[in-house]
């Protein structure tokens, strides 16, 4: 179980003056299960994945990770618990088999097995294989197929908890649905995080927070908190909108 309670995190702004990126948050998140943080941007989404992940220190407040604080487990184990994939995810210059191998030491069988799951294999068998060679920053494939490339190698880190922050924004439809489709899938056997401007991708998740301002300002599952008719459900039905006009357009 990963518990959040009372986290706040402060920032020193341009005029030097203190404000708070994320004030008093609580969460807790069971084995086993989807849980969403969503808001507008610079509501403190991404400062809180970035204090689960332990690249923010210095909070107040605590985190748990199984009952021991993430202030007590060292950098590699903590590592080892938590993998973060990003809406930029990167990729290491070298080939497909390297890249993979960076999250476990495995055999090709299994590299295929994973590259199969996040549909990315038969694009790889009909270029060099596993030895396909990727520029720096991934110049030389999609944006999509950079992120399946991702997702593959993440999964074969295999933690306990995986946080997926904006991980399909800015990449094509049907990346964005194997991505999806991979991230409910998991969430049977992991602790899922799903941050995301885009609130059709966080529908099945069993709790949604929503955040404001630093703050949690709502939470349950999506059809609770379309009834509370608040601000979860206002940016829902707006972003639903918008999106059936640009198809009609």
């Amino acid at each position: 179980m990963l518990e959040v309670k009372n986290v706040s995190k402060q920032y020193r702004g341009e005029d030097k003056l203190l404000f708070d990126a994320v004030s008093d948050v609580s969460l807790s998140m069971e084995d086993h299960c989807i849980y969403a943080l969503v808001g507008e941007s610079g509501c403190g989404k991404s400062t809180v994945a970035s204090i689960l992940t332990g690249k923010n220190k210095g909070f107040g407040g605590s985190v748990t990770i199984g009952g021991i604080s993430i202030k007590e487990i060292n950098e590699n184990s903590l590592m080892k618990s938590i993998t973060y994939i990003g809406h930029n995810s990167y990729i290491f210059k070298g080939t497909v088999r390297e890249n993979l191998l960076m999250a476990a030491n495995v055999k090709d069988e299994e590299l295929w097995r994973v590259l199969e799951q996040v549909n990315l294999a038969n694009f790889l068998k009909s270029e060099n294989g596993l030895d396909t060679f990727i520029n720096e920053k991934a110049s030389n494939i999609s944006g999509g197929q950079r992120q399946r490339l991702a997702l593959a190698r993440a999964l074969l880190h295999n933690s306990d908890i995986y946080i997926f922050d904006e991980a399909t924004s800015n990449i094509d439809i049907e990346s964005e649905n194997d991505i999806m489709e991979q991230i409910i899938k998991l969430a049977k056997a992991k602790t899922v995080i799903l941050i995301s401007h885009r609130l059709a991708n966080v529908v099945n998740a069993d709790n949604i927070y929503v955040m404001q301002d630093g703050n949690i300002i709502e939470s349950g599952a999506h059809t609770e908190l379309l009834k509370n008719n608040s601000v979860y459900a206002n940016l829902y039905n707006s972003q639903i909108q918008l999106e059936n006009y640009t198809k009609g357009v």
